[in-house]
């Protein structure tokens, strides 16, 4: 790993890792980490050189991440080294978080007090609301009103056909936080609708699932979703992936 993260130390980590292999979606393992690339033990080959590698980590605060990273080092069989691509600032936090906890030191420029800019007054009522779907009434009010604390509007609805009425009406959402499985329309449908909606496309959407193998997950990764948090949940993981989605609306 040294080789990968020239200007960061590398860690020990072991966190589940599911990533696109020529056999289809395999499980492994992260096993360093850095600020700038990490190393997956695999005993499956991967890609060439400087191909982007896909793949969804389950990291400390339970929440399941899709990253991307150009792999840069093919150590068959004992594995794969990438270094990461496309981060958001969230993503970057997150993965400062990750490095602290095994004991790291990412540097004080990754590690911020609350992770998040500032929106000016003018955006406000038109960029910090969320749309939350999900059929089951407890889960409903328990996301709302974490959401609401965070300073966001929650626009709760009940099933998937009422968040596309939603999102008909009125496209300007920082986010989306759908349920997998919902009656009249899933999440994943709701995605693909939204990736093809020139209005809807630039709300990033974060998925909660009761289904616990990522891998089932791949389609609405290939959709378009950004985050998995599997049930059940904390609020603390809840106010991590609204905000790791909000990051990524600033970004867009």
């Amino acid at each position: 790993m040294s080789n990968l993260a020239p200007r960061h130390e590398a860690v020990t980590v072991s966190l589940n890792v599911v990533w696109e292999g020529s056999a289809g979606k395999e499980d492994a393992r992260m096993s360093e980490i850095s600020m700038e690339g990490c190393f997956i033990d695999s005993r499956v080959q991967g890609r060439a050189l400087g191909d982007t590698v896909d793949f969804k980590v389950h990291v400390p605060s339970g929440l399941w991440v899709s990253l991307m990273g150009e792999l840069v080092l093919e150590d068959y069989p004992m594995g794969f080294g990438l270094r990461f691509t496309g981060l958001t600032d969230s993503d970057t936090r997150l993965l400062a978080q990750v490095v602290a906890a095994h004991g790291g030191h990412p540097g004080a420029e990754y590690l911020t007090t609350n992770g998040e800019k500032e929106i000016p007054p003018a955006a406000a009522k038109q960029r910090r609301r969320v749309l939350v779907a999900d059929d089951d009434a407890l889960t409903l009010r328990m996301i709302t009103a974490i959401v609401e604390t965070q300073g966001y509007q929650a626009v709760p609805v009940e099933d998937g056909r009422q968040a596309l009425k939603k999102l008909q009406e009125d496209p300007e959402f920082s986010a989306a936080i759908f349920d997998m499985m919902m009656p009249h329309m899933q999440g994943l449908d709701l995605i693909l609708y939204m990736k093809g909606d020139d209005r809807l496309r630039h709300i990033p959407v974060g998925m909660i699932t009761a289904e616990q193998d990522p891998k089932v997950w791949d389609e609405s990764v290939a959709a378009g979703a950004s985050v998995f948090l599997p049930k059940p949940f904390t609020p603390p993981q809840v106010q991590m992936m609204l905000r790791m989605l909000t990051s990524k609306s600033a970004a867009a």
